[in-house]
């Protein structure tokens, strides 16, 4: 399985690596110089050594006489002591008999190595590296001359090989001390930068914060509302689609002052007030539409910007008018009224003309019409906003050349106690649906024939129409779904709404050619 690490995890992994990896090659780097500078010191002071002691007249004379008097070894004991790198001292004559040792036993005895042999033939001087009766050493040779230039002998100066290495281990183990303080001092710097990082994120992770920008993103194209936001600096940090719509804006604007791209805006004073500002009318554009403006706080309680929201008041009055079922009523109400105006004029022609006998005849008819429906509608409707809803709708169906008519088996009191801008929705939809269907179709013979009855304690609910009918009616109730165009495919749905908040039953039964009859029933008031 993958081992998922969180942000802070990677930083300070991260760093850490960096900084062991940087701070390793670094010190090793410097480690191996200083070795290799330590090696060329030693190897250039042993040389020096042998090339300053076999200059010495002690040295010389003392080989060029052949006698040993001791005062060779007596000078290379004296040398040896003001040196602290050279662990060894030898001279010796051309044949290889020691003169001076750093062991005085050893005087007298022959040279046991056998890489003089350059010095003394050839009279180089020169560095190797090879076993000597005290161990390995690293040592210079250099020949030892007369005045004529004549080989005398040679001068021997090492260093052991173990004080080497004890000197590499000392600065390894310092290297490895540097690395593991530097390593430490990186370590606390990660996690305080992982810190850092992750509380300016406020805790979020990477892929989380993706996810929250997708969201916002979907959020801001999907809502109809129109957003603002903008920062401390009251500059904008965030715009959507329907923002630029109201504003009319075609470039992009972030980060450009709010003052400049909408004056009217509140948000600069709610950050100066630090107080929201709700239900702000602004007039854009020939649209009046409602803001509510709040500030942005962050999790130290500091204002940190600003943000709003707007939309079109008219669209929000239309949708409270049609979920309230307010709309259906003034509908009726305005069929009425506009029907009674279209009478009167005719009225007024008769008059003009000087028919009485026709004008009476006229109202009398009218009378006649109008006492037949009211008078059904009144005497079977006991609610009144239903009767007037009723009444309405009969009206508009006489002007669209509607026949109308209130099934005899009609009967209402409303008592199952039913919110009447519940049944004013649901009716009023049904009713409505019905004429917009007939209005639509070529048949002659339109008719809707309406059934409410609440007796035997379940109320009936039923619109009948002869148009053309519903192939498939299953997606009529889905929110958003319209055959009509301008429509928001709101109507069925709040019906739906109404009809599961008093679970009732809702049926359609229509088909091609036979037109549709839709029916609610609802036993008793359980809203």
């Amino acid at each position: 399985m993958r081992l998922k690490l969180k942000l802070a995890q990677k930083i300070s992994l991260l760093v850490i690596v960096l900084i062991i990896f940087s701070i390793g090659i670094s010190v090793s780097i410097s480690g191996q110089w200083y070795i290799q500078r330590m090696e060329d010191n030693l190897e250039q002071n042993t040389l020096n050594v042998v090339k300053i002691t076999a200059l010495s007249p002690i040295i010389i004379e003392g080989i060029a006489s052949g006698k040993d008097d001791g005062s060779i070894q007596t000078f290379i004991e004296k040398t040896q002591q003001s040196l602290e790198q050279i662990d060894v001292m030898v001279v010796a004559d051309k044949n290889g008999i020691r003169y001076g040792h750093t062991k005085s036993d050893r005087v007298g005895e022959m040279f046991s190595a056998e890489d003089n042999d350059r010095a003394v033939l050839y009279g180089e001087t020169y560095v190797s590296v090879g076993p000597g009766t005290l161990g390995d050493s690293m040592r210079a040779f250099t020949p030892i001359l007369d005045a004529d230039g004549t080989i005398l002998g040679f001068v021997m100066a090492g260093t052991l090989l173990d004080s080497i290495v004890v000197a590499k281990q000392v600065i390894y183990f310092m290297t490895l001390l540097f690395i593991l303080a530097g390593s430490g001092v990186g370590i606390l710097g990660a996690l305080f930068l992982s810190h850092f990082v992750k509380k300016s994120l406020l805790n979020y992770e990477p892929e989380d914060i993706a996810r929250l920008y997708l969201e916002n993103q979907g959020i801001l194209a999907a809502v109809h509302e129109g957003v603002i936001a903008i920062d401390q600096n009251a500059k904008i940090t965030l715009i959507n689609d329907t923002a630029r719509q109201y504003l009319m804006l075609k470039e992009n604007c972030i980060g450009q002052p709010i003052q400049e791209v909408f004056p009217l805006s509140k948000l600069p004073e709610v950050l100066e007030s630090g107080e929201p500002a709700l239900n702000v009318q602004y007039a854009l554009n020939e649209r009046i539409v409602v803001s509510n403006n709040v500030p942005i706080i962050n999790d130290k309680h500091i204002q940190v910007g600003g943000v709003s929201s707007f939309r079109d008041q008219t669209e929000m009055t239309k949708l409270a008018e049609e979920m309230t079922g307010v709309k259906k009523i003034v509908d009726s109400l305005r069929a009425t009224t506009h029907e009674f105006k279209n009478k009167l004029h005719v009225i007024l022609g008769f008059i003009e003309m000087d028919q009485k006998a026709a004008a009476k005849e006229y109202i009398g008819n009218i009378n006649n019409e109008l006492q037949e429906t009211i008078s059904v509608i009144l005497n079977n409707i006991h609610e009144p906003t239903i009767a007037a809803l009723l009444i309405g709708k009969s009206q508009r169906c006489h002007e669209l050349k509607i026949q109308w008519t209130l099934d005899e088996n009609s009967f209402f009191s409303n008592s199952l106690d039913i919110n009447v801008n519940s049944l004013v929705i649901m009716l009023g939809n049904f009713i409505d649906n019905a004429m917009d269907e007939l209005d639509t179709c070529s048949q002659s013979n339109k008719l809707i024939e309406v059934l409410i009855n609440d007796e035997a304690d379940r109320l009936i609910l039923q619109v009948k129409d002869n148009g053309r009918g519903i192939k498939d009616s299953s997606p009529l109730f889905e929110k958003g779904f319209t055959s009509k165009e301008g429509s928001r495919g709101y109507g069925l749905y709040l019906v739906k709404e109404q009809v599961d908040a008093y679970q009732g039953k809702l049926m359609v039964d229509s088909a091609p050619g036979k037109g549709s009859c839709f029916r609610i029933e609802i036993e008793g008031a359980r809203k």
